[in-house]
């Protein structure tokens, strides 16, 4: 059996990384970690400070004593584009030249500047049409992630959309009842990755303009505290709305959590709704969380009293045997939701396709 590739999550606060086993008919835990990048350093998905990349990694793997070199990574933001598409039923050559066709009429980037792949969801349709995925992504931005790999000593081999990871750790984690839609939400530090998945099904993505950040900013423009301050207390905030260290955070610190909570809930809710507007019979079962500030409680709960329908925070480590002797649970558990992208790409294999 082929090995799993490394999944590593390069994110603008942090570096996530997960490696996966196959065991039997599960996965065992092989590795995981977390590594922080300087402020500033990745910015709307570019990386402006090359070097910090390439020390956080290596600091990251050397810590936690990795052993592979074959890497799948993971971009987003405006420099990726995902759509579902309805053509003509076809295949081979035709179908080639056809997707030709849609990325020039889809995508708005010159076609020598992205890196384009695209999958069949449904051969035939009952109307003789058929149902497919194009993936674009600027080449720039990829070479960027793949250099700063390279550069820390590995082995880039895949380069995903960071919303398709997204639905492969909620399928390997929790998996898709048969004729269900969910929603998945990654909330990351600059913006959201909102993913509807239908019967297994990539269905609509979006990226949000809202993150972790905005609810960072808030506090440190409210407060009149440092960055660090602000970050100190949001972190505060959540754990103290758990129950634990209350007397630490300022009561106004959890006034702006719900604050913020709520405009993140209200754009979720639009992307939601231009969704259901469009979709044919569309009933969403379940949304699931993922990213550091799901575990802001304020969130799910202004999440789901906005939309009415359930929200669950994703532990994508549920499913996999874990050695407690070498990982700390706890910290597994709270790390969870944060992992989230880099599990879905530690189950990707070196020769899948991009």
């Amino acid at each position: 059996m082929a090995k799993q590739c490394i999944g590593l999550d390069i994110g603008s606060s942090a570096i996530k990384l997960v490696q996966l086993k196959p065991s039997g008919r599960s996965m065992s835990l092989q590795n995981f970690g977390i590594e922080p990048v300087p402020p500033q350093t990745i910015v709307d998905g570019v990386i402006l400070n090359h070097g910090a990349v390439v020390d956080a990694i290596k600091s990251l793997t050397r810590r936690i004593h990795l052993k592979g070199k074959q890497i799948a990574l993971a971009v987003s933001g405006n420099s990726v584009i995902i759509k579902r598409l309805t053509i003509p039923a076809m295949e081979g050559p035709a179908l080639d030249e056809q997707m030709e066709w849609e990325v020039r009429q889809n995508i708005p980037f010159s076609r020598d500047d992205v890196l384009v792949d695209y999958e069949v969801l449904v051969k035939q349709t009952p109307t003789g049409q058929m149902e497919v995925l194009l993936v674009a992504a600027k080449r720039e931005i990829v070479a960027q992630y793949q250099q700063v790999v390279r550069d820390a000593g590995f082995q880039p081999m895949i380069v995903d959309a960071a919303a398709l990871a997204l639905q492969n750790a909620v399928e390997l984690g929790i998996g898709f009842a048969p004729g269900d839609t969910v929603a998945i939400v990654n909330v990351g530090a600059t913006y959201s990755t909102l993913s509807i998945v239908s019967s297994g099904r990539p269905s609509f993505n979006r990226d949000l303009g809202t993150g972790g950040n905005t609810y960072t900013e808030a506090i440190q423009r409210t407060l009149g505290v440092s960055l660090d301050g602000a970050e100190a207390y949001k972190v505060g905030g959540a754990f103290a709305a758990a129950g634990a260290a209350a007397d630490v955070v300022p009561q106004e610190v959890h006034r702006i959590l719900w604050q913020v909570s709520e405009q993140v809930a209200e754009e979720f809710q639009r992307s939601l709704d231009f969704y259901m507007n469009d979709a044919i019979d569309a009933r969403l079962s379940r949304i699931y969380l993922s990213g550091g500030s799901s575990l802001v409680p304020q969130l799910p709960k202004a999440i789901q009293d906005r939309s009415r329908i359930p929200v669950e925070i994703i532990n994508p480590f549920a499913r996999v045997i874990v050695d407690t002797r070498r990982f700390d649970v706890e910290y597994l558990r709270v790390n969870a939701p944060v992992a989230t992208v880099a599990f879905g790409l530690a189950a990707r294999r070196p020769g899948d396709s991009e």
